[in-house]
């Protein structure tokens, strides 16, 4: 059961800070982080963001204004409510309109409703207020879908009339769908059988559909050898079989379609593994090192389920396809590894998709701009299309890339010609909004003129009280205004989430402080701001995080 916050200091507004120079700092970590996606894909039940305790929903209304249409025109306001990462309005110091605790990812419906799940139940919400429009009993540890990726703006822009559920115990799990009122469609008992076990996952797909994965990997959790290199014989030893892996109707049982995966190699599965010394808890330099220690070798399954896309990763085999089955990828060996496999395949609007690929002849890694049938529309063999989490009436004409390993912007015609070129080191692009780029790099966000490549401001992503550096995870904006979510970690090597905010023709900017130990993600719902923060356990990666709240933010 989920249990809500009513504790009377969640009516506290966002902590203000003017920021600064940033200090320096020796090593910064890649800001382009991948590790909400490695979470968002973990089992739910295993992630265990259903324990609690029992008790009914608690939606806690703080002291923020809700957004209205005042501040646009009615125009402007359904044009930013339909656009990937588009909010009403950002002007002004922003506060916690309704906040709740735990609930998952949410499933985003029409009419800026999204649903969360609370004890046996699912939950709409409405995204603006808070008010509980209609709850579906549905049973033991609900799990429903499809759910956006957290780091995806246009994921979130694409609302479901459908949602899948899966719930009950472990052994005898159900799923049911439900409309968009919250009326029950159909529902299935999903025999153990079946669907259960250890070599079997299932997810909540689009259009009332059921992600199934069946996939024997032969890996054990965990291997103890006196030496690393017997740990890494015994790896190799590993014999994998391949993945079957299908979109069936959830209430019929009927298969839509097959996800094309390809064959596991067996040779990168030591690539895999997370390996250490355990006597120091450090890693070890070479596998040569004859020092006792503990490997452990059993990869995640990643299965993607959004309202986008499907598919499933596990080490070297991986393969996507659109929702109603046109192949987007299907890797195996070194590419699905160096590529980054499902996890890098991004929706760039509802029907077009950005896939990776690797130039033949050089080498470098590069991307295509794929049709909704699977078809490629731009080919960028050296650079990797840009998929901002936010664009608002963003120049079609100009198509943004980053190339040498993130080395530098490029700005390309339809064809994929050059433009023009920007040395930005790490350049990634969080936001687009008309003929302004917010172009991050390892230590500053920079606005770039996309029309000519131009640096119009520069803001530093770090502030100064001892707070070496920062990096984001995503993005919103209004059009005149871009709020990023950044993860913040101190001189203590604490993390902070903040929220940074930038106008966009001048580049003045303004700092507000979340929660320490926490991981930000920002999203849109039709118009209004979503903040979801995970909770990095001490002592833990940040890929172990955990989903602990979700609110909605407005300016006061």
């Amino acid at each position: 059961m989920v249990s809500f916050d009513v504790s009377s200091d969640a009516d506290a507004g966002l902590e203000g800070d003017d920021g600064g120079a940033p200090a320096v700092a020796e090593a910064r970590p890649g800001w382009w982080s991948r590790a909400g996606e490695r979470w968002h894909r973990a089992d739910p039940r295993q992630r265990r963001l259903f324990a609690g305790v029992a008790g009914g929903l608690a939606i806690v209304l703080v002291g923020g204004t809700a957004v209205g249409a005042a501040v646009a025109s009615h125009t402007q306001t359904e044009r930013l409510r339909n656009s990937p990462g588009g909010v009403v309005s950002l002007e002004g110091e922003l506060a916690a309109v309704w906040r709740v605790e735990g609930g998952g990812v949410p499933v985003v419906l029409p009419d800026g409703l999204v649903v969360l799940a609370e004890g046996d139940d699912a939950v709409a919400l409405d995204a603006g207020t808070g008010e509980e429009r209609w709850r579906a009993a549905l049973g033991a540890d609900p799990v429903c879908g499809p759910q956006p990726r957290l780091e995806s703006g246009v994921e979130w822009a694409m609302p479901s009339e459908l949602v899948t559920c899966l719930h009950g115990p472990t052994d005898e799990r159900a799923v049911t769908v439900l409309d968009a009122a919250g009326d029950v469609v159909g529902q299935r008992e999903l025999p153990g059988a079946e669907y259960g076990g250890e070599d079997r996952d299932v997810a909540p797909a689009a259009d009332g559909g059921l992600l199934v994965v069946e996939h024997d990997t032969d890996m054990p959790d965990r291997l103890d050898h006196a030496t690393q290199a017997g740990a890494r014989a015994a790896i190799r030893r590993v014999d994998p079989e391949e993945a079957r892996v299908h979109v069936e109707d959830a209430v019929t049982g009927d298969v839509r379609f097959e996800v094309p995966t390809g064959a596991p190699s067996g040779r990168l599965l030591d690539e895999c593994a997370f390996v250490w010394d355990r006597s120091d808890g450090s890693f070890p330099r070479s596998f040569d090192q004859a020092t006792p220690f503990r490997i452990e070798v059993s990869p995640p399954r990643t299965l993607v389920a959004s309202p986008a896309l499907v598919g499933y990763q596990w080490c070297d085999v991986g393969g996507a396809t659109t929702t109603t089955g046109a192949v987007l990828v299907e890797s195996t060996g070194e590419d699905a590894v160096f590529l980054g496999g499902v996890a890098a395949v991004e929706a760039y609007s509802a029907d077009r998709f950005v896939v990776p690929s690797q130039d033949p002849a050089s080498g470098e890694i590069g991307s295509d701009l794929v049709g909704a049938d699977g078809s490629v529309l731009l080919e960028s063999p050296t650079r990797q299309v840009a998929t901002p989490g936010a664009s608002v009436d963003a120049d079609e004409s100009v198509v943004l890339a980053t190339d040498g390993f993130g080395q530098a912007l490029t700005g390309l015609d339809p064809a994929g010609e050059e433009l023009w070129r920007l040395d930005h080191e790490a350049a990634g692009v969080l936001a687009r909004a008309g003929d302004v780029a917010v172009v991050a790099g390892n230590e500053d966000l920079v606005g770039v003129d996309v029309t000519d490549g131009t640096e119009r401001w520069r803001v530093a992503m770090s502030a100064p009280e001892g707070r070496p550096y920062a990096w984001p995870t995503s993005a919103v904006t209004d059009g005149d205004r871009v709020t990023v979510a950044l993860t913040a970690v101190t001189g203590d090597d604490d993390q902070v989430g903040e929220l940074l905010t930038v106008d966009l023709a001048t580049g003045t900017a303004r700092r507000e402080r979340l929660g320490a130990g926490t991981v930000p993600y920002l999203a849109a719902v039709d118009g209004h701001l979503l903040l979801q923060e995970l909770t990095v356990p001490p002592d833990s990666w940040v890929e172990e995080a955990d989903l602990t709240s979700v609110s909605v933010l407005a300016p006061r």
